[in-house]
């Protein structure tokens, strides 16, 4: 291991900026990605797009390349961060330490059906995005009958507007729940530092009002993506969310550090082939170039 050094700012290298979209856009990520989770079997095909699907084929070569060569590959580490987030959340609710779920910039993401359809009134679950995201995901979901009184999708813009105190708003229309789950799959690594921060105080202030709080999400650093065939691919994907790709942190101690700074406890950054033996896809070839977080909340 490299020795280590101290986390990484804004302006270093490895970050590839641009100004955040305005706040009613869609990413392409989210049309990519719920393409991906459809064709492994994710999910409920109506949650896939023809711009997702028409993404998927566009970055087929480059993605192919990029395997060839051993660096990242979009599809091996989407899967293995869902797969290994829907683990870890599954293990909560069977021990009964949550019974609530808020996911935050949910997109077209299948875990919401899921989670809603296999424990149904015995969790309430409420995704957010941006409003046109939002309403996009609604009328999918609507089309599969999947919204009700346990499920439903909320516009939400966790960093502008009122920002946490919209989400601490909307955590409390969770009245029934003892325990309560935030997710933030796909997201930071899309946000400047500063930005991490302030989301990781706001999710920590929301967790800290129930019995019980866990914060899921995935992290890239800059450890687990080195050499030019990842610096090129961070470059393509930044330039493909529009938003710029961030490594935040060069090494997971870092992250964990930061994590535990803001408050959280216990703080585990997992690598996905841990879970090979008990998770599907968590063995695939790039799929350690993410990690996921669990990060306990205690209550305030």
């Amino acid at each position: 291991m490299a020795a280590k050094r101290s986390t990484m700012h804004d302006d270093e290298g490895m970050r590839l900026s641009r100004s955040r979209p305005r706040p009613d856009s869609i990413s392409p990520t989210a049309h990519y990605t719920g393409y991906v989770w459809a064709r492994n079997g994710l999910g409920d095909g109506a949650l896939a797009t023809a711009r997702g699907k028409w993404y998927y084929r566009a970055l087929q070569p480059a993605m192919a390349l990029s395997r060839m060569a051993g660096g990242p590959v979009l599809e091996d580490f989407l899967l293995a961060r869902h797969r290994v987030i829907d683990h870890l959340l599954s293990a909560a609710i069977d021990a009964g330490q949550v019974d609530g779920v808020l996911e935050l910039a949910s997109g077209m993401s299948p875990r919401g059906h899921g989670f809603a359809r296999r424990h149904g009134s015995a969790i309430d679950y409420v995704e957010t995005d941006l409003p046109d995201m939002a309403a996009r995901k609604r009328r999918a979901l609507d089309r599969i009958g999947s919204l009700g009184p346990h499920h439903r999708v909320e516009s939400l813009d966790v960093l502008r507007g009122h920002g946490g105190n919209d989400l601490l708003a909307l955590a409390g229309q969770l009245t029934s729940a003892k325990g309560l789950a935030v997710i933030s799959e796909g997201l930071l690594n899309y946000l400047p530092t500063d930005a991490v921060r302030t989301l990781w105080s706001r999710v920590l202030a929301v967790l800290g009002r129930f019995d019980t709080g866990l914060y899921l999400s995935d992290l890239h650093v800059a450890e687990d993506n080195r050499g030019p065939v990842d610096a090129l691919g961070a470059m393509l994907l930044g330039r493909f969310v529009g938003t710029g790709l961030h490594f935040h942190f060069t090494i997971p101690e870092e992250a964990e550090k930061a994590l535990s700074a803001t408050g959280f406890d216990p703080v585990r950054l997992h690598l996905p082939s841990a879970f090979a033996e008990r998770v599907p896809d968590a063995n695939r070839p790039a799929a350690d170039r993410v990690r996921v977080i669990s990060a306990g909340a205690p209550r305030r």
